[in-house]
């Protein structure tokens, strides 16, 4: 085939390698930015062109999005129109069987390969197949709020107790037996708890009432067609027959279940082309393993290897500053990312004095490049928890900076913050009906529509609001005791915490007010949903700090103000188009943009806590720095703070591990502290700032202490050596907090206990601490 033919005339070589094989494995090592999507689908013509057929050719992505892109690109490709109109992806289904059982049938050939989800796929092949194991091929798929309705009378049936075992933490457990393909009857083997052992009973229950009601859920649909090809090796052999050419894309999100319906299928001709790139493996808490990308060389030992290693999208500078970050994790296959886009700015890392201080820089520097003419819809700011939106959401209400959040809902529209604030507006007046009706069965009181009803009815006809009906349950028909006790006692709550709020801030009514109704452990389900609400939760109170110096009155009264307020600008900005993006790391990946935030970058919040004592955690941690990095195509910048409020409490941790990692050459340093900034250039400096101290201080005449004024690692050389050690029982001073003495000493780490009464922890590397 001439290399001027369209196929192969806009690939770069790897890229023609990657096309001109047509037989045998092949493992295709992408990474961010390199044009995998085009070498797949260039792939796939060729395939079509050299006269494979469309049917023969299956190709499975992970969003239906992805799939319809390679379908356009590939019908471009071969200047393929649609033909009699119909579903491409399904319509070539019927076609297929026909062919099956005709092979000279003169219906007319579908035009494109099938391409789709796993989930989309697997479901096809259900339809036509299921009754192969006795099962109903009509059955429904179950979305998440069906799996929970459906899990949660399953537990009811088996009397357990919802506040022991939350219905949706159990079908956390069940989504991650179902990705590793292990049934109710293995997982029961391997239960060495009783809590386990009911979590698999749940699950050995549940998929019997799903069976009833004919149903599916989404994990079931990729594990039932496995369950298909094991049991009846003519439906394997049938679909092996059909789709002789393999294509997966993302191949490193791929969990044991997608793992084994690949390896199936390919079993016969192995034909598998996988294309990923390990180093973007982020998803691991959805069951994805990355030892199915790792090891694919071993489970197909004549593959041929090719790495895409050729950036389109951001700048060399970006591209070494992201490979420095990577290379530490072990057991990756080397790779070396390059571009021919050399110029562009360093990658600029900011230190800044707290999470406000942040919040300034980051919308300060998007407005700067729409001044340059770099519209908001090409910036984005990343974080790695959706508590931390909540600032950056107010700093762009404060500048008039239309924003958007991906993947989420704004900070004061989340229903847990919602719910918390409903409980204050009532506390404040409790003939806010609004608000009463929002919290008067949250948590669950077991005060249900019927109930709520009743007490309406009443309030219309003797003229009452709400608040007042509930304080006469008595007077109330049809109301048995059980219910009046309940409402007594709801009523019996507000009264006390209105009672609390005379004389506490608004922070402590609301520590009350959570202890009292066990908000944590409502919304703290064992589930990682569950963590982030209850995450919300504790950063709405770092809001309320901030009135904690007014009396009480007025700390509630203002705090709620200032709420309202925020959440009225909030709807005002939702009409823009360009709109400065604000969104979580995990879900940034398959996007670019021009310029990229990544902030937060501090140890415990990234690498996120969770990960510090786990080895592959802490990995994937790194992997994830790595894809908000490879997101920039010119500008990136990477914050963090010296201290943060965050979740309500104040923390003082070390600059993440990850910065440490960044190459000299390509960074500039920034800071709104000149001696931080020199502690901040190596560990030693650090060990010098604990102290205080700043010795032989080259070029001094040169160093700006304003904010955003560059200061260059050779511009410094700190004095090493350390006059003294901070240990436990030592007294210290802090020029915020005063003095104290530190209880206890964990490796960087310290907890003092201040002259005050309040207990802090601080990071060594960056905490201004001075012996005394």
């Amino acid at each position: 085939m001439p290399k001027s033919d369209p196929i192969f005339s806009p690939l770069n070589e790897p890229q023609k390698k990657a096309v001109e094989h047509t037989n045998g494995p092949l493992l295709i090592l992408a990474g961010a930015g390199s044009g995998k999507t085009r070498a797949l689908t260039h792939r796939i013509a060729r395939l079509m062109q050299d006269g494979v057929k469309p049917w023969q050719i299956l190709g499975v992505t992970f969003t239906n999005k992805a799939a319809n892109e390679m379908k356009e690109r590939i019908k471009n490709l071969l200047h393929i129109t649609q033909v009699g109109g119909g579903n491409l992806e399904f319509g070539i289904w019927n076609l297929n069987e026909e062919k099956q059982k005709n092979p000279k049938s003169k219906i007319q050939n579908p035009r494109l390969p099938v391409m789709g989800t796993f989930h989309s796929v697997c479901a096809r092949i259900l339809r036509r197949d299921y009754e192969h194991l006795g099962r109903d091929r009509n059955f429904v798929i179950y979305d998440q709020s069906d799996q929970e309705r459906m899990m949660k009378e399953t537990m009811k049936e088996m009397g357990i107790d919802i506040k022991e075992l939350k219905a949706r933490a159990v079908l956390g457990y069940v989504g991650r037996f179902k990705c590793e393909a292990v049934y109710p009857k293995e997982a029961r083997r391997d239960a060495t708890s009783d809590r386990m052992q009911k979590i698999v009973d749940c699950y050995g229950k549940y998929q019997s009432k799903l069976k009833e009601a004919n149903a599916l859920d989404f994990d079931d649909l990729i594990l039932e067609a496995v369950r298909l090809f094991h049991e009846v090796p003519e439906v394997l052999d049938r679909y092996q027959e059909m789709w002789r050419y393999l294509h997966v894309d993302e191949y490193q999100d791929t969990n044991h279940a997608q793992y084994l319906f690949v390896t199936l299928l390919a079993k016969k001709y192995r034909n598998l082309c996988v294309i990923g790139d390990p180093d973007q493996s982020i998803y691991a808490f959805r069951g994805a393993d990355i030892r199915n990308i790792l090891e694919f060389e071993k489970d197909y030992k004549e593959a041929e290897y090719i790495k895409l290693e050729q950036n389109y999208r951001s700048t060399q500078l970006i591209l070494t500053a992201a490979d420095g970050v990577i290379e530490p994790n072990p057991n990756r296959p080397k790779k070396k990312m390059w571009t021919e886009q050399k110029e562009g700015p360093k990658v600029t890392v900011h230190e800044v004095e707290d999470q406000k201080a942040e919040a300034m820089e980051a919308i300060k520097k998007a407005e700067e490049l729409k001044k340059e003419g770099l519209s908001l819809n090409d910036q984005v700011i990343l974080y790695r928890t959706n508590a931390q939106s909540r600032l950056f959401e107010e700093a762009c209400m404060r500048a008039g900076l239309p924003y958007r959040i991906v993947g989420g809902v704004k900070f004061y529209q989340r229903k847990e913050v919602k719910d918390v604030l409903a409980y204050l507006y009532v506390i404040l007046n409790t003939y806010d009906t609004i608000s009463l009706l929002r919290i008067i069965n949250v948590p669950s009181r077991k005060i249900g529509k019927t109930t709520i009803a009743k007490l309406q009815a009443f309030g219309a006809n003797e003229g009452m609001p709400l608040w007042d009906c509930l304080c006469n349950v008595e007077k109330i028909p049809d109301l048995n005791e059980a219910t009046a006790n309940r409402l007594y006692k709801f009523v019996e709550l507000i009264e006390k915490l209105k009672e609390v709020s005379q004389h506490e801030n608004v922070s402590h009514l609301t520590s009350q007010l959570l202890e009292a109704v066990d908000m944590e452990g409502w919304l703290r389900d064992d589930t990682e949903e569950g963590e982030t609400r209850w995450e919300n939760v504790k950063e709405l109170t770092t809001v309320m700090k901030k009135y904690d110096t007014l009396d009480p009155e007025t700390s509630l009264t203002s705090f709620l103000e200032e709420v309202a307020l925020v959440s009225e600008v909030d709807k005002l900005n939702d009409a823009s188009d360009d709109a400065l993006t604000l969104m979580t790391l995990h879900l940034c990946k398959g996007l670019e943009f021009e310029h990229v935030m990544v902030v937060g970058c501090e140890e415990g919040l990234f690498p996120h806590a969770n990960s510090s004592f786990d080895r592959e955690q802490l990995e994937e941690e790194r992997r994830l720095m790595y894809v908000g990095m490879t997101r920039a195509k010119k500008h990136l910048d990477i914050m963090f703070a010296r201290e943060r409020m965050l979740w309500g409490e104040t923390q003082a941790n070390a600059p993440s591990r990850f910065l440490d990692d960044l190459p000299e050459d390509v960074i500039e340093r920034r800071s709104d502290d000149m001696l931080s900034v020199f502690a901040w250039v190596s560990e030693k400096g650090r060990q010098k700032a604990v102290k205080g101290e700043v010795d032989d201080i080259k070029n001094r005449q040169h160093l700006n202490v304003e904010f955003n004024q560059d200061v260059g690692a050779d511009e410094l050389d700190v004095n090493q050596d350390i006059e003294h050690e901070l240990e436990e029982d030592m007294r210290i001073e802090h020029p915020v907090f005063g003095t104290g003495i530190i209880t206890k000493k964990r490796g960087d780490i310290v907890d003092v206990r201040f002259d005050n009464g309040e207990r802090k922890s601080f990071a060594l590397s960056i905490a201004p601490l001075r012996p005394i």
